[in-house]
């Protein structure tokens, strides 16, 4: 059901210049509204089964993460809330909030109408505008200093440190899941693949272990989910940073969840 507070984009920018502001689920009627009805003028990323749109306070921004296939997917939005709700760092995307809307709607199916529940589920974080930390590899025109890399390296270093410091398993870190704010500051977004462990837990065990496979380990391949998955991403990243080249040739994505920003005003 959607959250029946009433919530107001004057509201929530009060959450984002309030550090201490803990988050809380958002109504679905006031996504809509800073989002023009998740117009696509709007948009600001894209992935296999989420699209970004910039939602418009009054004098601030904010990301808006609609998922789409929620029935398929509705698992990894559980994920993701649940391990975002206990993260707070500034290498680390701010997330304000959540909404899981389910509504009864007439829809047709195979000529006729039935009755069918709709699922909404959105993610709503702070607005990083200089994009993903793939465009300064990329895109040797930047020209970024030594110094600036460095300080790159050790964000991802401290807000991933921060991470596993909270029992959180990240398991798809790549540029594209580090966004870049003005002042060149790096910030993990993207969990949907992560995972939460229990205190004193160091490794749980899956079926089948997604991510992208030229940041993933070799030992993916046999399920064991440890955080040493998680610092083998990070050194191919600090190759590609120091380098200002992508490591390997190949680019094969294992899987389809991946979202791309592209940069902000």
């Amino acid at each position: 059901m959607e959250c029946r507070s009433i919530i107001t984009p004057r509201d929530l920018e009060c959450m984002l210049c309030d550090e201490t502001a803990e988050p809380k689920p958002l109504p679905l009627s006031l996504l809509k509204e800073i989002t023009n009805d998740f117009s696509p003028q709007k948009q600001i990323g894209y992935g296999g089964f989420a699209e970004v749109y910039e939602g418009i306070l009054e004098n601030r921004s904010v990301a808006v993460k609609r998922m789409s296939n929620t029935y398929e997917y509705e698992k990894e939005y559980v994920r993701e809330v649940e391990c975002l709700m206990k993260v707070k760092h500034k290498n680390v995307v701010r997330f304000l909030g959540y909404c899981a809307d389910t509504q009864g709607s007439m829809l047709k199916y195979e000529g006729k109408l039935v009755m069918a529940d709709v699922r909404q589920r959105l993610l709503c974080f702070e607005f990083v505008p200089k994009g993903s930390l793939r465009e300064y590899i990329t895109d040797t025109s930047c020209g970024l200093q030594w110094r600036d890399r460095f300080q790159i390296i050790l964000g991802i270093c401290q807000g991933l440190h921060y991470l596993h410091q909270n029992n959180i398993v990240h398991l798809d870190l790549k540029p594209e899941n580090i966004l870049m704010d003005n002042n060149l500051v790096p910030k993990i977004t993207d969990f949907g693949l992560s995972r939460c462990f229990r205190p004193m837990q160091s490794q749980t065990f899956t079926v089948n272990i997604r991510g992208t496979l030229r940041y993933s380990a070799p030992e993916c391949g046999n399920g064991e989910i440890t955080h040493q998955l998680d610092i083998y991403s990070l050194g191919i990243i600090i190759m590609e940073v120091l380098t200002g080249e992508n490591w390997y040739q190949y680019d094969v994505d294992m899987a389809s969840y991946d979202v791309y920003y592209r940069e902000g005003p």
